[in-house]
């Protein structure tokens, strides 16, 4: 018995007057068989918004629903203006939160009426396919927050493997109803959705039939591992929200998660089946890079959305590799931005492609690149200057020939120093104030131990044994956050 994702992009399905039934009929047929010989499928679908779309065209109750819904949502905007707080309203307020500002607005209402009016219709259409197969399905709406906690994966989890233990089809779809703005795909999504149900293997369902090399689709890749999933440049195939970068990027991930990944057509006869053979040649298959990943490491391997990116040398991933953190001389650069806690990727600075790992940062970016290649010593250094600049009053504060900090640090053998000293130089107060607060919330002790030493006022670093004890032990990544791939 084999667990298998379907993720269905709206590319595969998509027809001139809005649904490709054919292919969607075939496939739920091909599903039926599957269950039938004792396979268990889990349906990532797409498609929603763009049946919503098509059907907001059309004369009828839902033509020009999407002014309307603008109507209603200022609305009842007035209304709660002018009522007493309570809770009901404060919740009120929190939903039409997303639909405020010039920009997020119309994004939020573009993106969710559609997707409202889509996915009921688009349910109705697969309960009824699959009613004619003999297949039961459910409905599973997922948006950001299930994505956001060890916790939320686990329900998740549960509740997925508990319906294909009973004979159902889950249909998977991101809520963009609900989480207009969350930007999820649904590529990531079946990621997610895979790791969570403990599935051995992920088919991505497209328009092509394979990932190609070439725009003229003659030069088809046929195995990769993850990190050339990573690595390689299509430049044909995939014309739907996520395309073939997504795909093999989803794929690269969920394959560091020990699952295997196959991307094939929609429209390729018994695809399904075929799919599910190990020794049948179809599509480019991503292969998956070790066993599954056991509960605990599952969210953060696997489900967790990543903000960034976070690049180490060669020295920082072997240390990594026996079980060590990852302490801020290893990390060379920084992407994204982000705070203390989101999870990021952890690459190779010399080869991008190759992901290392994933974990949740101790320190928000723009810390990270302050401090990022530093020693401990030249991170004390850069820390007191930091502080002084934030609570040191008015004045020359940089003066390295003052401050034995800013000398110690401008005058350092290594680029990251004098790279540091630079940035500390060409800050404003209010960028001063910014990263000095946001490293007080990560790091509080640490700031609390040169706060009471207060040499940093005089360019002096904390020498004391617990101001040395926290320089030394401040990391980039949480240890008991670090899921290292194999």
């Amino acid at each position: 018995m084999t667990r298998q994702v379907i993720k269905l992009g709206s590319s595969s399905i998509a027809s001139r007057d809005g649904l490709a039934l054919d292919v969607i009929a075939g496939l739920v047929s091909q599903i039926a068989t599957a269950q039938r010989a004792g396979h268990e499928i889990i349906l990532v679908t797409s498609g929603a918004a763009r049946l919503g779309r098509q059907l907001l065209a059309f004369e009828g109750p839902t033509a020009g629903a999407a002014p309307a819904l603008r109507a209603l949502v200022s609305s009842v905007r007035s209304s709660l203006d002018a009522a007493e707080p309570d809770a009901a309203a404060g919740s009120l307020r929190e939903i039409l939160r997303q639909y405020q500002g010039p920009e997020a607005g119309p994004q939020a209402v573009a993106t969710a009426m559609p997707a409202a009016v889509g996915q009921p219709a688009l349910m109705a259409l697969y309960r009824q396919l699959a009613a004619a197969v003999g297949v039961e399905v459910c409905q599973i709406l997922v948006s950001r927050s299930d994505l956001a906690s060890a916790r939320a994966m686990a329900d998740l989890g549960q509740l997925l493997r508990e319906a294909v233990g009973r004979g159902l089809l889950p249909i998977v779809n991101g809520n963009d109803a609900a989480d207009p703005l969350s930007a999820l795909d649904n590529d990531q999504v079946a990621v997610a959705v895979a790791v969570a149900a403990e599935a051995s293997r992920l088919l991505f369902l497209t328009d092509v039939r394979a990932a190609y090399r070439d725009s003229s689709l003659s030069d088809r890749i046929v195995r990769l591992t993850p990190d050339e999933a990573r690595a390689v440049r299509v430049t044909g195939g995939g014309t739907g929200r996520g395309g073939m970068g997504s795909k093999l990027g989803a794929a690269a991930r969920a394959a560091c998660c020990g699952v295997e990944c196959v991307i094939g057509s929609a429209t390729e006869p018994d695809v399904v089946a075929r799919s599910l053979n190990p020794r049948a040649r179809v599509g480019t298959v991503i292969r998956g890079a070790g066993t599954r990943l056991e509960p605990s490491r599952r969210w953060i391997g696997g489900m967790a959305y990543s903000e960034g990116s976070v690049h180490v040398n060669r020295e920082a991933e072997e240390s990594l590799r026996t079980g060590s953190t990852l302490f801020l001389s290893g990390v060379k650069r920084v992407d994204g931005e982000f705070t203390a806690g989101s999870v990021v990727e952890l690459v190779d600075v010399r080869h991008p492609e190759r992901l290392i790992g994933r974990g949740s940062v101790a320190l928000p970016a723009s810390m990270l690149r302050l401090l990022r290649a530093l020693s401990p010593h030249q991170v004390a250094c850069a820390i007191s200057i930091l502080l002084r600049l934030r609570y040191g009053g008015a004045g020359s504060l940089l003066d390295p020939d003052v401050y034995k900090d800013g000398q110690e640090l401008a005058g350092g053998t290594s680029r990251a120093s004098q790279e540091a000293f630079g940035q500390l130089a060409a800050f404003s107060p209010e960028r001063v104030t910014d990263l000095a607060d946001s490293l007080l919330l990560a790091q509080p002790g640490l700031c609390t131990a040169f706060l009471l030493d207060r040499g940093f006022l005089h360019g002096q670093v904390p020498v004391g044994p617990a101001a040395r004890r926290v320089v030394r032990s401040i990391h980039a990544v949480h240890r008991e956050s670090l899921v290292i791939y194999p």
